[in-house]
Parts: C-alpha cells; sequence; structure tokens
C-alpha cells in the first residue's frame, strides 16, 4: 500500500468519523431548541418597593410582571431601561440575562465537524483516483 492509499483510506476514516459526530451534534443542537424554544429580547423596567423588586415587560401584546430575587436585582445596571429575554411560547417567562449559549456552540461544532467531514472526503476521493 502506497503513501497516498493509506491517507486516502485515514481521511476516509476521519470523513466518517466527522461525520457521525457533526450531524450528531446538529441533532442536539436541534432537539435543544425544539425542547427550549427560542428567547425573544425585551426592555423591562425594574420597580422597587417595600415587598421587593417586581420586573415588568411586554410581550406578545400583553404587560406581564414577576418578583425579583435579591439576587437578580444586584444584578440589574438600568432599572428604567434593563434587557431581558422572555420564551416566546411562554411569556411569563424571563430571564434579567443572555440565554446559555450551550445551543450555539452544539451547534457550531457540529457545522465545524461535517466541514472536516467534507474535506476529508474530497481529499480522500481526490487521492483515491490519483494514487
Amino acid at each position: 500500500m502506497d503513501a497516498a492509499a493509506t491517507v486516502s483510506v485515514i481521511a476516509e476514516v476521519i470523513a466518517w468519523f466527522a461525520l457521525a459526530s457533526g450531524l450528531g451534534c446538529l441533532l442536539i443542537a436541534l432537539l435543544i431548541r425544539v425542547v427550549d424554544g427560542p428567547w425573544l429580547r425585551t426592555e423591562a423596567v425594574v420597580v422597587d418597593g417595600d415587598g421587593g423588586s417586581v420586573v415588568r415587560w411586554f410581550a406578545d401584546g400583553a404587560f406581564y410582571s414577576r418578583a425579583l430575587s435579591p439576587d437578580e436585582r444586584a444584578h440589574v445596571t438600568n432599572p428604567d431601561e434593563e434587557l431581558a429575554y422572555y420564551k416566546q411560547r411562554e411569556p411569563r417567562r424571563l430571564r434579567l440575562h443572555e440565554p446559555p449559549t450551550g445551543r450555539r456552540v452544539v451547534g457550531i461544532v457540529g457545522i465545524v465537524l461535517v466541514g472536516i467531514a467534507v474535506v476529508a472526503t474530497v481529499v480522500g476521493l481526490v487521492l483515491m483516483f490519483v494514487g
């Protein structure tokens, strides 16, 4: 077996591994998106009162509010115009921070792995026909 054939076989193994891993990552990212759903950005107002702090926001044509924990209140930088995120399916759910980037990271890793699989496949095919 010459060098071109050896590299072709190695490229094929890499391609299959990267394709399987990449498609798995993309499937996980899709499942996370389906289960969690999209989070939309909105502006919220924090109102401090005797009973604690309350956050109010407008979503889906209605106004919503909920109490803030002391830890959440400590992270509020601008009570008059605080950026927040509400769940599209459940506008009553609100986060004062950007949703976790896990889905995005898993999706990017999946795309990179599928790209590696494509490149390895092309290299393997070229070396198979050249060698």
